[in-house]
């Protein structure tokens, strides 16, 4: 999941500089463009914050990924209630469909699968929630790099 948003944090980089030379300064309002640019800089800020804390093992995650999920129903709404024009509108409700409500309710379903973890985490362990987190953070860690220290490696005694 951490590639993921980290491909999305990435790919959203040449939109915004699409988005910065291509939209009119002005539309009806004052920094049309400003407006614009702006959310989707913070767009694909909360995405590369979702997979940092993807990659970490974080738990937080799931604050991240919520703030993902809103910010893309944001950007379909205003995408659609902002076109002009039946080409606009189509191309926006497409890539409302296709790209933006999904990938929003993707992440409303990451951060509910890391909070359901979290509570089974605490009420399994039977410790505080913070020491259980911790706990098995460390062993999502250790399953991704291996046993590093020669204590941990298999086979082999401890000194």
């Amino acid at each position: 999941m951490a590639w993921l948003y980290t491909g999305a944090a990435v790919v959203l980089l040449p939109w915004i500089a699409y988005l910065a030379v291509s939209l009119p300064r002005r539309n009806l309002e004052y920094h049309y463009r400003l407006s614009w640019v702006g959310f989707d800089i913070a767009l694909g800020v909360v995405l590369a914050r979702t997979a940092y804390m993807a990659f970490r093992v974080d738990q937080r995650v799931q604050f991240a990924a919520t703030a993902t999920a809103t910010l893309l129903f944001v950007d379909a709404w205003f995408d659609i209630t902002t076109s002009s024009g039946r080409t606009q509108v189509l191309q926006a409700v497409v890539l409302a469909a296709l790209v933006e409500i999904p990938a929003a309710i993707f992440s409303l379903y990451l951060a509910r699968q890391v909070n359901r973890r979290v509570i089974e985490l605490a009420v399994v362990e039977g410790t505080p929630l913070e020491q259980a987190v911790e706990r098995q953070r460390r062993r999502w860690s250790r399953r991704r790099s291996g046993p590093t220290d020669p204590v941990e490696a298999p086979g082999r005694p401890a000194e």
